[in-house]
């Protein structure tokens, strides 16, 4: 089974900018590409092997950074990542902004 037909939640193309990090004070600059209410795509040369916990941070609509996992790692290209331990006001917060963007596509 293909990382797209284990997916939970469709994704959207989006272009976010986001301060992302392996670690929680997250010191990197990047864009995420494609969003979901699971995980997302962040678009970096860096790699990371799978279960490698990774950090973003943006506005939901107030700063806030949230925990990932990395699923996948794509060569020169990004990485694929799911959501870990979003209380239930961010994860709202996620499922709005993304019916935002999959209306407006």
């Amino acid at each position: 089974m293909t990382f797209i037909e284990q997916r939970r939640h469709e994704r959207v193309s989006v272009d976010l900018h986001v301060y992302w990090g392996w670690t929680y004070d997250c010191p990197l600059q990047g864009r995420i590409i494609s969003l979901s209410e699971g995980g997302y795509f962040l678009r970096t040369e860096q790699g990371a092997p799978r279960g490698t916990p990774v950090f973003i941070k943006f506005w939901l609509p107030e700063q806030k950074t949230l925990c990932g996992e990395v699923r996948y790692h794509l060569e020169r290209w990004g990485v694929g990542a799911e959501f870990k331990g979003l209380s239930p006001e961010e994860t709202a917060a996620l499922t709005a902004l993304v019916e935002h963007y999959r209306v407006n596509q």
